[in-house]
């Protein structure tokens, strides 16, 4: 008979009771590993409990640790805690003034970065100067950057998206695309000038929400 043991190290940080910042899983730490991945995504999901997880987080999970990987470390486009995302009125509702600095330190202390967002700036165009604002935090560490690719070869996919259930993930380069003034003269105009440049508001209450 064979027992095998081990424990998932579950560490969160959150700014005030409604944003998080970094949802961090580590389930090994053995030297033959493939290291730490952080994956950014779309929005922070509301979950009970850090013990808890959600479909996203176990996928996450799932998917990282079967490709030989020790951890995962999750960030968000959007740090406000929600299960549906309304991007009708101001982005900087849904933004809080550290999101950024957390993005660029798990960027730097990764072994591969996922950009994971799916489809947002597809959909909403008025995320794309946001979007560009963190291409340039991420154009250092260029090289460790990777999506997410489906069996039948389609790219850049969020970990929910349904051809990636049950299935093995393959991580794939990805390349920043070069952000040029025009670029984002072109991604305002087709977006909420109102919101183009987003200044997270700074009247959050800064604690740890207790079990959520």
């Amino acid at each position: 008979m064979n027992v095998l043991e081990n424990s998932i190290f579950t560490r969160a940080v959150f700014h005030g009771d409604e944003h998080r910042l970094l949802l961090e899983k580590v389930w090994s730490k053995d030297s033959k590993g493939l290291g730490n991945v952080a994956i950014c995504m779309s929005n922070a999901g509301v979950m009970p409990s850090i013990y808890h997880m959600d479909y996203t987080t176990l996928f996450c999970c799932n998917s990282l640790s079967s490709l030989g990987y020790n951890s995962c470390s999750i960030v968000n486009l959007f740090s406000r805690m929600t299960n549906k995302l309304s991007l009708s009125g101001d982005l900087s509702d849904l933004i809080c003034p550290e999101n950024e600095e957390q993005i660029l330190q798990v960027s730097k202390e990764c072994d591969v970065f996922i950009w994971a967002v799916g489809s947002i700036t597809t959909t909403y165009k008025k995320v794309i100067p946001y979007q560009d604002s963190i291409f340039r935090l991420l154009a250092p560490i260029a090289d460790k950057m990777r999506i997410i690719e489906n069996s039948v070869g389609q790219q850049g996919l969020h970990p929910l998206h349904p051809s990636l259930r049950n299935k093995p993930w393959k991580l794939v380069p990805f390349v920043l695309p070069a952000l040029t003034p025009n670029d984002k003269t072109d991604a305002e105009a087709d977006g909420n000038k109102d919101t183009a440049t987003v200044k997270p508001k700074k009247n959050d209450k800064k604690g740890s929400p207790l079990a959520s």
